[in-house]
């Protein structure tokens, strides 16, 4: 989106920062803060990871390295960082025969849902507010290292698992952000309360945590099931299991995301249909996964790649629905080969009658 800019009238830091979190209130999100748009906290850090190819092969984020560093890029001129935070649904998405899809993926695509929300926040404030400012809005599809921001905002922590923790609302949040040149007051962070906790560490099927808040994304099955293209090597459809979507484990582990903390949050209320089993990912044709797919965050993997994953996870099965077999015998004829080698992976291990097993990746 290309920057906004709105008429000039004269107004104070405090009033405008406080309108800015009213407006967010009354737009439904849990938390605002606000950051100083500089080069973000932990950066050095980040590239540090980048150089090590901890991404895998997520090329974009190595290749956006620089904007990442400088929000000015992003918005000439800014100086602030509203940063926003909302819930998402707690409950698993877990389909009738046990396959899973990550919880923050159920229901429209966050990508859209929070950009209008946060571009409705901007303009109420903007109506608001006398001074002549320009901002921008930003998810996570722009180059903009929003947990660190919102860390630094004090909407929370980024706990073990490198995930932001709000200490009232555990860690299934989506965050999104206001980049304005107005030069507002920043919050304060708040301290990280994980202590000598560990439990998302040792939760991870695949031992993808380098270090405490360093993910090697080469190990994990979020970066599998989403970002990567074509066939799984056959050590990840091993690790798969029930998952056909991303991977809830070290946030399900985390003592801050206990059941009580669930989906009463303003914007995670609604619960989202069943999610389609293993047999029925596999028998979709395009026109239904546009209907039912085609604005949710699940395009991110594509209608081919949660079918890999779907094939890969019924390989993961000692035993499986009769049914499931033809429908697998039919996808490892297809020509995208990601799909095909799946199926024929999960038939030869049907067929052996072969046991998932916890995987150890090599370094």
């Amino acid at each position: 989106m290309s920057a906004a800019e709105v008429p000039a009238r004269p107004t104070d830091r405090l009033s405008a920062a406080r309108i800015f979190r009213e407006e967010a209130l009354r737009e439904g999100f849990a938390r605002c803060g606000i950051a100083a748009a500089g080069e973000p906290p932990g950066h050095g850090r980040f590239e540090r990871w980048l150089d090590e190819r901890r991404h895998a092969g997520m090329s974009y984020l190595d290749e956006s390295r620089a904007v990442r560093a400088d929000p000015g890029r992003l918005l000439a001129g800014a100086r602030s960082v509203v940063s926003l935070s909302a819930p998402h649904g707690s409950a698993p998405g877990r389909a009738a025969d046990g396959s899973l899809v990550a919880r923050y993926a159920r229901g429209a695509d966050y990508h859209g849902t929070l950009r209008l929300r946060a571009e409705r926040v901007a303009r109420a404030a903007a109506a608001r507010i006398a001074a002549a400012f320009r901002y921008r809005v930003c998810v996570d599809s722009t180059p903009i290292s929003e947990r660190s921001f919102a860390a630094a905002a004090g909407l929370g922590w980024i706990g073990k698992n490198g995930c932001l923790i709000d200490p009232e609302r555990g860690s299934y949040l989506l965050l999104c952000e206001i980049l304005t040149d107005l030069d507002l007051p920043p919050d304060e962070p708040i301290a990280e309360r994980c202590g000598s906790c560990r439990r998302c560490l040792d939760a991870c099927p695949t031992d993808a945590f380098v270090s405490p808040g360093v993910l090697d994304a080469n190990r994990c099955l979020a970066y599998w099931t989403i970002e990567h293209r074509g066939p799984l090597p056959d050590g990840v459809k091993e690790a798969v299991g029930d998952r056909v979507f991303g991977c809830d484990a070290c946030q399900e582990a985390c003592p801050w995301n206990e059941p009580e903390r669930d989906s009463s949050e303003e914007g995670a209320r609604a619960e989202a249909p069943p999610a389609p089993t293993r047999a029925e990912w596999l028998a979709m044709g395009p026109g239904e996964w546009r209907r039912r797919f085609g604005a949710t965050a699940l395009n991110r993997a594509g209608r081919r790649g949660v079918q890999r994953n779907a094939a890969a996870s019924a390989g993961c099965r000692s035993e499986v629905e009769a049914s499931l077999v033809p429908t697998l015998v039919r996808s490892a004829r297809v020509a995208e080969p990601g799909l095909s080698d799946s199926a024929r992976w999960a038939l030869r291990r049907l067929s052996s009658a072969g046991a998932p097993r916890r995987i150890a990746f090599a370094d």
